[in-house]
């Protein structure tokens, strides 16, 4: 049996990272996917931070237990993996954004606090409301749990950092510049998605074109490579963490011996599709999520796999990896087996979903092949549909195309059987009614 840490960041893009994008400045998350195995074709269950974190928990999909948007509880009576590793003899431990209600002690972790000397911002804002703050505190509290670490007993951590979401109280500068980092991004060499130039949103659902020109999101040039370098700047103090974490594991002579999964819950549209931030949208920039996994001593035939896998499957993959039997509840599997296969299957798919973002209640329901990403709207009975072949940015919605018919009846047939076999939305969510988001937008 191995100690496992879950690391995760907040909304960031699957290549938000300088081996997948040189735009970006991350050497210490590229030496850990060098050593690792990187799933490229990783999709979150849900573009969402709660939903999302919810199926961290317990490897199942955010309607499954209740957690269709950010305000909603995830019921402490549900299966979870704390508890499952409490089982095995691990002392659990969770720092950092937990978004989920109530509290991480309340589904089991032991520890869920620690000693925070040594305190170093390395850049961060020194305003404690600030996320980099706080992730310099999260930060802290790992370094010193690993130092105080005496090999008696096995651990499992979650280690999750706020960063780079967004949270500057000014709405149309929602993210933070790390003054530190800022010199390496230049403004004028900050790139603009082609989609924000190619996409004009017709022949999309219109409340993606009304969501385009209002608000934060009515988008410049100019905003778009001021959003590209804050989000840059507050990946390179993520990555100044990350370094700091390793070395500690290294001086620690634990690396050999403790497995590392590196995730996050979703990503961020980035001026795409002229389109800010995140919602009720079906496109990769928020869907397609980083997923590194460092086992020591493995030997997978495929260092990075592009086979499609669901963020469901972190549950059971971080049980599998520390030699933990993979429980019936624990739906989403693991992805250990993945590591044994040359090729993807040839029925390869995964499912995701989406209820409500701040600026609008669309649900959805979608499937995503290799071919294909197809998207159903439950309330407003609309389809989105694209040829990823031919069209990967996602620019041209082929829901109504005579060429795409075939695909598009077998595809609503095959997410429609998912859904209700699932149990649709007859899960009653908790609500978290001291939440500042379900107050403000329900």
């Amino acid at each position: 049996m191995r100690n496992v840490i879950m690391i995760s960041t907040d909304q960031q893009k699957a290549d938000a990272m300088g081996c997948a994008d040189p735009s970006y400045y991350t050497p210490n998350l590229d030496n850990l996917a060098d050593r690792s195995v990187r799933f490229t074709g990783a999709i979150s269950t849900s573009a969402q931070c709660s939903p999302s974190r919810a199926s961290w928990m317990t490897g199942k999909f955010p309607h499954q237990v209740g957690v269709y948007q950010i305000g909603h509880v995830l019921d402490p009576q549900e299966w979870g993996i704390a508890k499952e590793f409490n089982r095995a003899g691990y002392e659990t431990v969770y720092f950092g954004k937990w978004h989920l209600g109530l509290s991480p002690a309340d589904h089991e972790f032991q520890v869920t606090d620690y000693r925070t000397d040594g305190l170093d911002l390395a850049g961060a804002n020194p305003d404690s409301r600030f996320h980099s703050h706080k992730d310099a505190v999260t930060t802290t509290q790992a370094l010193n749990y690993l130092d105080d670490y005496d090999g008696s007993k096995r651990f499992f951590m979650k280690l999750c950092w706020y960063m780079p979401h967004p949270n500057t109280p000014v709405r149309s500068q929602p993210f933070e510049l790390i003054e530190r980092f800022a010199q390496q991004f230049p403004p004028e060499d900050m790139p603009v998605p082609d989609s924000f130039y190619k996409d004009d949103l017709s022949g999309k659902p219109p409340f993606q074109r009304e969501r385009s020109s209002s608000a934060e999101s009515d988008l410049t040039e100019e905003i778009v490579r001021s959003d590209a370098r804050k989000y840059r700047s507050m990946l390179v103090l993520m990555d100044t963490y990350l370094g700091r974490l390793m070395e500690k594991l290294e001086e620690k002579n634990m690396l050999e011996d403790t497995v590392i999964l590196f995730t996050s819950d979703h990503g961020d549209m980035q001026g795409a599709h002229r389109l800010r931030l995140k919602g009720v949208l079906p496109y990769k920039e928020l869907y397609n999520v980083p997923l590194i996994l460092y086992i020591p001593g493995a030997e997978p035939i495929r260092k990075v796999i592009p086979d499609l896998v669901s963020t469901a499957a972190v549950t059971g993959t971080l049980l599998d990896a520390a030699g933990i039997p993979v429980p019936k509840e624990c739906e989403g599997g693991s992805l250990l087996p993945v590591l044994d296969r040359s090729a993807p299957p040839a029925d390869e798919h995964v499912f995701f979903e989406h209820y409500k973002a701040y600026w609008g209640r669309h649900p959805m329901i979608g499937i995503q092949t290799p071919e294909w990403k197809y998207v159903y709207y439950l309330e407003d009975d609309l389809e989105e549909m694209y040829d990823l072949r031919n069209d990967p940015d996602e620019i041209v919605n082929a829901a109504d195309r005579p060429e795409a018919e075939e695909a598009r009846i077998r595809l609503r047939r095959t997410v429609e059987q998912w859904w209700t076999s699932t149990g649709a939305l007859t899960r009653p969510a908790i609500e978290d009614h001291e939440s500042e988001w379900i107050k403000k937008f329900n």
